[in-house]
């Protein structure tokens, strides 16, 4: 029987020989000139291992020899059962091959290395004794990949980047578009427009965007994937209710809902659970970067508890395919988009924070951006091609907002219809 040492050296060999898989590159980019931990979360199959692969071909490009970099998937059949070993094992082997003799710096990526138990207090160690010689990248399907009990390890040890599905800018570049230079041309607007059509239609899952027939199955693939690969093992007996949790939350993508509510919903369709237990099932849903929620905006911690949350999907494709279709709403789908482009921008700079506005006359805007203390933009979502089709109670919901706020850069995204107004 092969021991951990033989199984780690094989799969490292495998790699040096193997050809770095193709890549189309993105509008991210990992810090290799930190010293600095770099790890990657996101969604699985958004893209980390991707990015990591783009980033070994661009140290390669620079010179750097393929033996001075590592690259070992935690979720390959031949490294089972994990085992904490494996990371002594990549250090003596990076001894054995004198990598750092031969080479200034090498560089280790660690892919969904959260699948072994305790990985922090090892990649710390090597962290402490190496810094400057190996560095370390890391990625995990999980917003807790450095948020777990031993993070503490890892404190100003490391930089997060965030892998989410593609924007729509990245989008056109996995079609291969590249929009001209100077005011685009007629042309180009009805190409961009039915791209921006399937984009929310089938969202932006790098597989799915490439895929040309079969991408509903696909999408369905990958949901599910998700669901019993990084959600269900953590609620143990209960996979069929957070199943059928996930499906709802797809179908109320962009509604407000209060966890009794939805909790009662679940219950009319014959699946029993508690308040408690819903909230629990959520919080990891979050973690797997399934889905997020927005909270009211208020200045009193009680009001954003007690108000009903905005729940959206990290993944229009997932809410168009896997929800209940009651009724195709291009206006939700639009929001959600927004919602998700917002995130990824909030995700690069930490002081900024999404909410949504209501008020007691239950005027509503869908997205309150903050910036530390100040709110820099409010912004509604609505699916129209004309200036008729934006209604009063929008615009009048943008203004109240803004007054209460103090903020004057006030934002109706439209499905066509571009124009500016003083109020």
């Amino acid at each position: 029987m092969e021991n951990s040492k033989d199984k780690i050296r094989q799969v490292v060999e495998e790699y040096w020989r193997k050809e770095i898989p193709p890549s189309i590159e993105r509008k991210i980019a990992l810090k290799t000139e930190s010293d600095h931990i770099n790890d990657i979360i996101g969604p699985r199959r958004a893209g980390k291992t991707y990015l990591m692969f783009s980033t070994i071909r661009a140290l390669l490009e620079e010179g750097l020899e393929k033996e001075a970099t590592i690259y070992v998937n935690f979720e390959n059949r031949k490294l089972l059962p994990l085992t904490l070993d494996y990371f002594n094992d990549l250090i003596e082997l990076v001894h054995a091959r004198r990598l750092l003799e031969k080479y200034e710096t090498v560089y280790i990526f660690l892919d969904e290395v959260q699948r072994v138990r305790d990985w922090e207090k090892y990649v710390r160690s090597i962290y402490d004794e190496f810094k400057g010689h190996i560095k370390i990248f890391i990625s995990g399907s999980t917003s807790r990949l450095t948020g777990s009990e031993l993070s503490y390890l890892l404190t100003g040890r490391h930089l997060t980047t965030t892998v989410q599905p593609l924007s729509f800018g990245e989008f056109l570049l996995f079609k291969g578009f590249t929009l001209q230079s100077g005011y685009p041309v007629e042309e180009d607007i009805a190409v961009v427009k039915e791209y921006l059509r399937e984009y929310i239609e089938f969202g932006g899952f790098p597989e799915a965007v490439l895929t040309g027939a079969g991408k509903e199955d696909l999408i369905q693939t990958l949901f599910t994937d998700i669901i019993s690969r990084d959600i269900m093992p953590k609620a143990k007996r209960r996979g069929e209710v957070v199943e059928d949790m996930a499906y709802l939350l797809c179908s109320n993508s962009g509604r407000l809902a209060s966890f009794s509510k939805l909790t009662r919903t679940l219950g009319s369709m014959g699946v029993k659970v508690s308040v408690p237990t819903f909230e629990k099932y959520f919080s990891t849903m979050e973690e797997a970067f399934l889905f997020f929620d927005l909270k009211v905006f208020s200045y009193k911690v009680r009001d954003q508890m007690q108000y009903p949350r905005k729940i959206y999907c990290i993944d229009t494709g997932f809410v168009n395919f896997a929800g209940f279709k009651f009724s195709e709403d291009r206006g939700r789908l639009m929001e959600n988009l927004v919602a998700v482009e917002l995130l990824r921008r909030a995700s690069l700079k930490t002081t900024v924070e999404l909410f949504y506005w209501k008020d007691q006359q239950h005027r509503e805007v869908d997205f309150v951006v903050r910036d530390g203390i100040t709110v820099r933009q409010l912004i509604q979502v609505t699916y129209t091609v004309n200036r008729m089709g934006i209604e009063k109670r929008e615009v009048n919901a943008l203004v109240k907002a803004g007054d209460e706020l103090g903020c004057g850069d006030l934002l109706v995204i439209t499905w066509e219809y571009e124009g500016e107004e003083v109020v």
